[in-house]
C-alpha cells in the first residue's frame, strides 16, 4: 500500500506532462499522422510510471469482491425498467404484430427471423444457432471480472483508455474503470457478446442503421450511421441499448494498437424530426464518455438540415469536452474527403467505393465450437494459466519500479509484452467458444485478428 501513497505524490508533477503532446484531431488529418501520445507502445517514461501505479492499485484489490470496491456512480442516461419494456414489446409482438422492414416484424430477433427462414443448426437440440449462455466467470472478484472485460485486448490498452480519459489522474482513472466494469455486469455484456447479432433486433440488422466499413486517412475504421433509417417506434429501448452494446463490443475487434479509435460519420442525409430519438442520443453519449472512453477518434456530422444547428445547441452541453472537440461538420463530399481517401469513401457520398450494406445472415453451423463444452473448458484453463503468469510479471514490474531497480523494471516490461501476446492469442482462441460469429466474420472482413476491408470494397 505504501507505493500507492507514493504514486499519488508523484502524480502532482508527472500528470502535467503525461499526454501533454496530444494534437487536435484536425491537425492529425492535415499532417496525415496519427497521434499516438499516451497509446500502448508509445508511452513516455512518466506515462509508463503512471500506468505501473494504476496496476499496483488494481492488483491490491484484485482478489476483493467487485461490489466492495469504491467507484464512480453508474449513471443511467435513461430511466427505464428494461424488464417492463421487454414485456410490453413482447405483448405488442404477440397481439398487434407489424412489419418494420423487409419481412422483419417488431421485436423479432435475428435468431427468430432465421428460424422462420429455415436457418437452423444441427448442433442445437432445437435448431438454435447459439447454445444457451454459460458465464465464464468463476466468481465475482475484480480479478475474474477484469479478465472478462479485457478479452482479446492487451490489458494495458484497456487501462490506458481510462488514464487518458481522466488526464492521468490515478484515483479518478481507477474509480472510472471500476464503475465501467460494474456497469458491464449490470448490463450483462458477457451474455450480449455470447449471443452476438443473433439476439439483436432483426430490423436493426436488416436496415444497417449503423455499420463499419473502410478506414479514414489515419487508418481508423469508419462507422456509418444513417439517421434516416432510425425510428424510435421500430424497436424497444432495451433492444436498441443491446444493439448499441453489441456494436461497441464488436468494434473493439476491429481495433489494434496504434489504431485504438474509430471515425464515426453521423450521416444526416434525408434526416427529419421523425428520426430524432433522445433516449438513444443520451445513451450513446454516456457510453462514449463513461464506459467506452477514448474509443472515438473523430465524429463527422454530415449533410445536416438547416435546422440542425438548433439541435446541436441542445446536444453539445451533454458532451464531454474531449468528445466535443472531436466533432467536425461537413455539408458536401469535399468535406468528407478531408478525412477519407476517395477510394475509401462510399460512392453514394462522393467517393469511389460502390459498396452497399446488405446484412449477411448467419450460417447454420458457424457457431459449432460454442456447443463444445470440453473444448471451451480446456481453452479457458490455458488462458487462465497465461493470465496468472502475466499478473506475476506485472507484480515484478511494479515492485522493480518501487524499488528503483531500472534493469529489473526493463526486464519485467519485456516479459509482460511477451506474455501479453500469448494471452491475446489464447483469448482469441477462447473467443471461438464464447462469442457467436457475426456480420464482420461472415463477410471475411475480420479473420482472427486481421481486418481486411478489401473483402467487401467495390471500386466504382
Amino acid at each position: 500500500m505504501s507505493g500507492i501513497f507514493k504514486a499519488i505524490s508523484r502524480q502532482r508533477s508527472a500528470v502535467d506532462v503525461a499526454g501533454a503532446g496530444r494534437e487536435a484531431i484536425t491537425t492529425q488529418f492535415s499532417k496525415g499522422r496519427l497521434d499516438t501520445c499516451g497509446v500502448y507502445g508509445h508511452l513516455t517514461p512518466n506515462e509508463e510510471n503512471l500506468l505501473a501505479d494504476l496496476w499496483e492499485r488494481i492488483l491490491d484489490d484484485f482478489d476483493k469482491p467487485l461490489d466492495s470496491i469504491e467507484s464512480d456512480s453508474i449513471a443511467r442516461p435513461v430511466e427505464c425498467d428494461d424488464e417492463l419494456e421487454r414485456k410490453k414489446a413482447k405483448e405488442v409482438q404477440e397481439s398487434s404484430p407489424f412489419e418494420v422492414v423487409e419481412g422483419c416484424m417488431f421485436n423479432q430477433s435475428v435468431a427468430e427471423k432465421c428460424k422462420e427462414l429455415g436457418i437452423v443448426s444441427k448442433s442445437g437440440a432445437d435448431g438454435e444457432l447459439v447454445p444457451k449462455f454459460e458465464t465464464m466467470l468463476p466468481d465475482s472478484t475484480l480479478k475474474s471480472v477484469f479478465w472478462s472485460v479485457v478479452r482479446e485486448d492487451h490489458p494495458d490498452v484497456l487501462i490506458l483508455r481510462f488514464l487518458r480519459a481522466r488526464k492521468w489522474d490515478l484515483e479518478k482513472s481507477y474509480k472510472m474503470a471500476i464503475a465501467a466494469i460494474k456497469w458491464r455486469i449490470q448490463e450483462h455484456v458477457e451474455e450480449i457478446i455470447w449471443y452476438g447479432d443473433t439476439a439483436n433486433d432483426a430490423s436493426l440488422m436488416w436496415k444497417g442503421v449503423s455499420y463499419a466499413h473502410g478506414k479514414d486517412k489515419l487508418g481508423q475504421p469508419i462507422i456509418w450511421s444513417g439517421s434516416c433509417l432510425h425510428h424510435q417506434k421500430d424497436q424497444s429501448y432495451p433492444q436498441l441499448k443491446r444493439y448499441l452494446i453489441w456494436m461497441m463490443e464488436t468494434l473493439r475487434q476491429l481495433l489494434a494498437p496504434p489504431i485504438e479509435r474509430v471515425c464515426l460519420i453521423m450521416d444526416l442525409t434525408d434526416h427529419s424530426n421523425a428520426n430524432m430519438d433522445w433516449p438513444f442520443v443520451k445513451t450513446f453519449l454516456k457510453f462514449l464518455e463513461a464506459y467506452y472512453p477514448e474509443c472515438l477518434g473523430i465524429c463527422i456530422v454530415y449533410n445536416g438540415p438547416w435546422w440542425f444547428s438548433g439541435v446541436w445547441k441542445l446536444i453539445s452541453p451533454l458532451l464531454d469536452p474531449v468528445v466535443a472537440s472531436k466533432v467536425q461538420f461537413a455539408q458536401k463530399p469535399e468535406g468528407l474527403l478531408k478525412f477519407i481517401d476517395e477510394k475509401e469513401l462510399l460512392e453514394k457520398r462522393g467517393g469511389k467505393d460502390a459498396y452497399n450494406y446488405d446484412y449477411v445472415k448467419p450460417d447454420p453451423e458457424e457457431n459449432k465450437l460454442m456447443f463444445d463444452k470440453e473444448g471451451r473448458t480446456a481453452s479457458a484453463e490455458k488462458l487462465r494459466l497465461l493470465q496468472e503468469q502475466f499478473v506475476q510479471a506485472t507484480t515484478d514490474w511494479v515492485n522493480a519500479k518501487e524499488g528503483g531497480d531500472d534493469d529489473g523494471f526493463a526486464a519485467a516490461a519485456r516479459r509482460r509484452v511477451e506474455l501479453s501476446d500469448q494471452v491475446k492469442a489464447a483469448a482469441s482462441e477462447l473467443d471461438k467458444y464464447t462469442r457467436a460469429r457475426h456480420f464482420y466474420t461472415r463477410t471475411g472482413v475480420l479473420q482472427g485478428s486481421v481486418v481486411d476491408w478489401t473483402k467487401v470494397q467495390k471500386q466504382a
